[in-house]
C-alpha cells in the first residue's frame, strides 16, 4: 500500500478542512504556550502558516506567492515535546466531526512528528 506524505494530505483538504485545521492549530498553539511548551507552540504555528499559505495558495488573484513553510517539530525538541504534539494531535484525530480524510492527515503528522 503506497504511503501518502502529510503534504499530499494537506493539499488534498477541502477549503472548510484548512479553515477548521487553522482554528485548531491556533488553539493548540496557545494550549502549548499556556503549557510553556514553546517548541510544540511553534509547531502549531508553523501547521496554521502552512494552512494559510495553502489556502492563499487556491484564491484567485494572489498577487504574492506564498510559500508553505515545512511542517516540522524543533531538531531541539525534547521528549516531552514529542510526547505533548502527539497528544495534541490525537485530540483532533478524536474528533469524530472533523472529516476522515482532516483526521488522516492529523494522524500522518502524529506518525511522524510524535515520535
Amino acid at each position: 500500500m503506497e504511503q501518502i506524505s502529510a503534504d499530499d494530505r494537506l493539499t488534498a483538504l477541502a477549503d472548510a478542512d484548512l479553515v477548521a485545521l487553522r482554528l485548531g492549530a491556533q488553539v493548540l498553539a496557545h494550549k502549548a504556550e499556556l503549557a510553556d511548551r514553546a517548541h510544540v507552540a511553534a509547531y502549531f504555528e508553523l501547521l496554521e502558516q502552512s494552512l494559510l499559505a495553502e489556502l492563499a495558495s487556491r484564491t484567485r488573484g494572489i498577487r504574492a506567492v506564498t510559500q508553505r513553510p515545512e511542517v516540522a517539530l524543533a531538531s531541539v525538541a525534547d521528549a516531552e515535546d514529542r510526547r505533548l504534539t502527539a497528544e495534541y494531535l490525537g485530540l483532533l484525530v478524536a474528533n469524530e466531526r472533523l472529516s476522515e480524510q482532516l483526521r488522516d492527515l492529523c494522524r500522518a503528522l502524529r506518525a511522524r512528528d510524535g515520535k
